[in-house]
């Protein structure tokens, strides 16, 4: 039994379950609409179904070798250790100026230190990414969903 992983899956269908419990959002508008609460309970029920085929995995657990448990310590040492702590660093910081800073400075930026991060070091795959991606989601929640971004 891979108890690291049961663990993981426990808590994700916990919160899961929580955030059902907390989309009670109503509308009386339209009867027939499903309303504002369809879709965190839709995602959230999925996470719950996800989780409980997760857990059933990590219950049956290996065919009895270590290979997984050593792959899963040498993650943790390294590569795996800087990718994970890198990772976690700059999503804080992105997180942090991301309402301080142009939407348009901040998202290539954050891209790019993640791919680098990740061992993309192709500059015309790192720069085309950053900022297809940067401009298509700027275009389509800042203008034609009209989400205001910083």
């Amino acid at each position: 039994m891979r108890w690291g992983e049961l663990a993981v899956s426990v808590w994700m269908a916990l919160l899961a379950i929580g955030f059902y419990g907390l989309a009670t959002f109503t509308q009386d508008v339209n009867p027939v609409d499903p309303g504002p609460a369809f879709y965190p309970r839709l995602v959230s029920l999925l996470l719950c179904v996800f989780s409980a085929v997760q857990i059933v995995l990590a219950w049956k657990g290996t065919d009895g070798s270590r290979a997984g448990e050593e792959a899963a310590k040498g993650m943790w040492a390294g590569a795996g250790l800087r990718l994970s702590v890198g990772t976690l660093a700059l999503s804080l910081l992105y997180v942090g100026v991301f309402d301080k800073v142009s939407y348009l400075l901040t998202t290539p930026t954050f891209l790019l230190g993640l791919m680098l991060l990740g061992g993309v070091r192709k500059w015309g795959v790192l720069f085309g990414v950053a900022l297809c991606y940067t401009l298509s989601t700027y275009y389509l929640f800042g203008k034609l969903l009209m989400v205001p971004l910083p």
